[in-house]
């Protein structure tokens, strides 16, 4: 923990003539009492916006390898990280080498704080598996059905304890299967949440662990 934010703290002197920390626009409202957000005061691009999202270009680590001919350090793997791979590494609280998955963490830039609406599937409104599948989709290449009772069924279901990121999360609001999520780390997950828009939240928060149901696996890795 010392080491991370040692580093951390390098990186924000480095970066301080930038503005990739600043105060979060108040008409994002999917951020308004998200407690993960509000303690680093995180910068993520409005879903609303024609602009693209804040992405920063990322050095290839193999064409530097090469061209030292040495290996690369923990230090320059820190180095090589785009500026989003700092902002969900506090926000997820996890070393910033861990943020490998652009593509999927951009996708997570794009959509945050769309906000919730039943049978949704653009930036103007989205609900939960909706969010999920177009996840999937881009991120995985997979395609999974359109409810989240369809993709708990579809999933094969593992322990809590076995969660990894792209596993899926799925929870009870009502009646059975009604919500789904997919697990990033540190016990962290994104989804479209009804009263918030999308957005991440903790496992362990006491309105999630007392809905959740079960984890499933759609991804088969080594």
């Amino acid at each position: 923990m010392v080491l991370k934010k040692r580093y951390l703290i390098l990186f924000l002197i480095g970066m301080s003539s930038c503005s990739l920390f600043k105060p979060i626009p108040r008409t994002q409202s999917a951020t308004k009492d998200s407690p993960f957000i509000e303690n680093v005061v995180l910068s993520l691009h409005s879903t609303h916006s024609k602009e693209k999202p804040i992405v920063g270009t990322k050095t290839s680590i193999a064409s530097e390898k090469s061209r030292h001919e040495a290996p690369i350090s923990r230090t320059q793997e820190i180095e090589y990280s785009p500026p989003s791979a700092f902002q969900y590494a506090l926000l997820l609280d996890v070393e910033v080498e861990k943020i490998k998955n652009s593509k999927l963490y951009d996708y997570i830039t794009q959509w945050w704080g769309t906000p919730y609406r039943i049978g949704g599937s653009s930036l103007d409104g989205i609900d939960c598996s909706g969010f999920v599948k177009g996840l999937c989709a881009d991120t995985y290449s997979i395609q999974l059905p359109r409810t989240s009772r369809e993709q708990a069924d579809f999933s094969k279901e593992i322990s809590k304890e076995s969660l990894r990121e792209g596993d899926l999360v799925f929870f009870h609001q009502r009646k059975g299967i009604s919500h789904v999520g997919m697990y990033l780390s540190n016990n962290k997950f994104v989804h479209a949440s009804t009263s918030m828009g999308v957005m991440i939240s903790d496992l362990n928060e006491p309105y999630w662990s007392k809905r959740f149901v079960k984890a499933g696996r759609i991804i088969d890795l080594p």
